[in-house]
């Protein structure tokens, strides 16, 4: 029976282990009243934003605004295989994620679920796009934000391709950054207390068997 609960507490701990959660981190930006024109049909079908995953574990979503509608977009995100810091040249993305199209009628945020894998120091491109995107109509302009946050790294578009595919996107002119929001989840890690169980369900674990092995005797 003794060694029935030590196996019951030993599984106890490890399931907790399963169950620990883990606390979500966000980067962010203010905006500065600035804004960058235009993104839309007939001029720029894409506008994105390089940044840096600040931990390993998975992206949960994105937010990039606009100032206007323009009937409807998609949300994507890619690997970027530029630079940290702005510099004249181009990037390009390898997609990870792109969502369905996404009515865009209004000024405001428009956010993604993406539930990607990143790993930390890494670079990543958030974008909004209309190219292909069946009701866009229009332009708008993206707000900008202000550079704060170390791991948003700076705006840049894309003009005629599709963003999935690996064309060079531009950033020969310093914009500055998008105004931008990304939450992220790592990995579940044991918090104090499960470690505690554990080792305590080790010690107990091996305390049986120095008593079982006290009772055996010879003949």
């Amino acid at each position: 029976m003794f060694n029935a609960k030590i196996a019951l507490l030993g599984a106890a701990a490890a399931l907790s282990l399963l169950a620990v959660p883990a606390h979500a981190q966000t980067i962010s930006n203010n905006p500065t009243g600035g804004s960058i024109s235009s993104f839309g049909i007939d001029q720029s079908p894409t506008y994105g934003q390089v940044f840096t995953a600040p931990i390993t574990g998975t992206l949960t979503s994105f937010t990039l605004w606009l100032n206007g509608g323009v009937g409807a977009l998609a949300g994507g995100v890619g690997t970027w295989n530029g630079t940290s810091t702005y510099g004249e040249g181009f990037g390009s993305p390898v997609n990870l994620f792109e969502s369905a199209a996404t009515p865009a009628l209004a000024a405001g945020a428009y956010t993604f679920n993406t539930d990607i894998a990143v790993t930390a120091g890494s670079l990543y491109v958030a974008y909004l796009t209309t190219f292909g995107v069946a009701g866009t109509a229009g332009s708008t302009s993206m707000p900008l934000g202000d550079d704060t946050n170390p791991n948003i790294n700076y705006f840049v578009w894309l003009n005629g391709d599709d963003p999935q595919s690996t064309g060079s996107w531009n950033y020969f002119n310093n914009f500055g950054d998008a105004q931008f929001s990304a939450t992220f989840s790592p990995a579940a890690v044991p918090e104090p207390a499960t470690w505690a169980m554990m080792i305590g369900g080790f010690a107990l674990a091996g305390a049986a068997m120095r008593r079982r092995s006290s009772k055996v005797s010879f003949a």
